[in-house]
């Protein structure tokens, strides 16, 4: 059996009854007896009422594990779904950083530890969240949900790995879920039974590739009876829930080849091997020949490539050409982000000469360097070819000259399906807009929906070292 790694994780954010804050210390306790590292995602607001409340001992608790961010306020309106869903990505990604960013400096100074992971509050995932976790310097994402998913196991997005969406149909085909969570039904008679069940089945599942299970608790559903209220569990309820956690530690704990982790050291186990890497003709031939005609990430060995990598490696490669009449014998890879803007699919063919061509690819790869996002759009002849066909483009082009030793004449241009789309979930942004969270009427999820098939452009599976 491969080793597969369990990464138990905590949303540390009820503020309504001070007895949630005994949950976190007793849960970070349990874990740290067993030598477990957990990741906490505590929210801004709770950091600062574990302030006010004096309650250090959470505090210390907390500390000994890895921490991360769980938004400012959490359950306050507009969620954050709800204020991103009109603003485009520059925009949100703004306003996002305006509005949650002193959570998250009160996370970092009372705790005092580095944030290694975010993860939105509920169904509050939105695609203007990335570019400004890259500015934090977090990188990973750790949720139980998302718009976009791979394999049922982490993957990168938007330069960061994410494990949100670790449920659906996987690459091979076969439908899997590597997502579970123990929360109200902690301490319940046949309880235990079944979080060993589900666990069993999704550790049968990873026998063969190894890779990861995630469990998500929220403390304070050891003392709620419910969301959204203050009804407490009787004692004798709350006390069997911390014993059957403590059981199911050591249970998991117990399985030959299975490691828990903190968030920490998921990149250490994920690495993005792309990074730092020089392209061999070798590699680019193969990169081409697979965007050739449809445009989606592509696997080169241990490497991934997103497709907005693909489109800065490709056109690196073609743009010198109509000089030197050869491609370099090698390119370096540059991170790459998503357009910021949609265009519409190319409506036929368009067909242009050599030359006009590989003066165009010299100009956009120009734009790339200085930019590093796939353009909305590419001025071809006097039109605007979505980047998804005009990569297509590109890629044949490269693979003609790679063979043939040299370009076609004419460079044809037609439609490319945009196959990174497929990983993005429509019933996800369906089930975001009607959400518990959401303020009557819902949340119009519709235009985060279209920022995500833009985000996905940077998708791609991330590797078990």
């Amino acid at each position: 059996m491969n080793k597969v790694y369990v990464l138990f994780w905590f949303d540390v954010e009820d503020c309504s009854v001070p007895q949630s804050d005994d949950c976190a210390k007793r849960l970070c306790q349990i874990l740290t007896q067993h030598g477990v590292t957990g990741t906490m995602k505590l929210v801004g607001q709770k950091a600062r009422m574990l302030e006010q409340r004096v309650r250090y001992d959470v505090i210390d608790a907390l500390q000994r594990h890895d921490i991360g961010f769980h938004s400012n306020w959490h359950g306050l309106r507009p969620q954050i779904a709800e204020y991103l869903a009109p603003l485009g990505m520059v925009e949100g990604a703004a306003e996002f950083e305006r509005r949650e960013g002193p959570g998250l400096e009160d996370v970092k100074r009372l705790l005092d530890r580095p944030i290694v992971t975010y993860g939105q509050p509920g169904s509050n995932w939105a695609p203007q969240a990335f570019p400004v976790l890259r500015q934090w310097d977090i990188p990973t994402y750790v949720s139980g949900f998302g718009y976009i998913g791979i394999d049922c196991q982490p993957f990168y997005l938007g330069g960061i790995l994410c494990t949100s969406h670790m449920y659906g149909r996987r690459l091979n085909g076969q439908e899997q879920r590597h997502l579970m969570g123990l929360n109200f039904e902690l301490g319940g008679p046949g309880e235990l039974e079944k979080h060993q069940a589900l666990f069993s089945r999704s550790l049968e599942e990873l026998s063969d590739t190894g890779g990861l299970i995630s469990i998500i608790n929220h403390p304070c559903t050891l003392v709620l009876e419910e969301w959204f209220s203050t009804y407490m569990k009787p004692r004798e309820r709350i006390e069997a829930g911390y014993r059957h956690f403590e059981s199911f530690v050591q249970w998991v704990l117990g399985h030959p080849n299975v490691e828990a982790i903190g968030a920490a050291r998921l990149p250490e186990l994920y690495p993005d091997q792309a990074v730092g890497q020089q392209f061999p003709r070798e590699a680019l031939l193969h990169l081409a020949q697979a965007l050739s005609e449809e445009i989606s990430f592509v696997r080169l060995g241990e490497v991934a490539v997103s497709a907005a990598e693909a489109f800065h490696l490709l056109t690196e490669a073609l743009a010198p050409y109509l000089e030197r009449r050869s491609l370099p014998s090698q390119v370096e890879y540059m991170p790459v982000d998503c357009p910021a803007a949609g265009a519409p699919e190319l409506a036929g063919e368009l067909a242009v000469p050599w030359d006009e061509f590989g003066r165009n690819v010299r100009r956009v790869a120009q734009e790339l360097r200085q930019t590093r996002a796939v353009p909305s759009a590419v001025p071809v002849s006097q039109m605007a070819v979505d980047p998804a066909s005009y990569l297509a483009a590109v890629a044949r082009s490269v693979v003609q000259a790679l063979r043939d030793g040299s370009p076609p004449e004419t460079v044809a241009i037609r439609p490319a399906p945009r196959r990174f789309e497929d990983y993005v979930d429509p019933e996800a942004a369906r089930s975001a807009a009607g959400s518990s969270m959401a303020p009557p009427g819902g949340i119009a999820t519709s235009g985060l929906h279209e920022l995500a098939k833009l985000l996905a452009w940077t998708a791609k599976p991330a590797v078990l070292k």
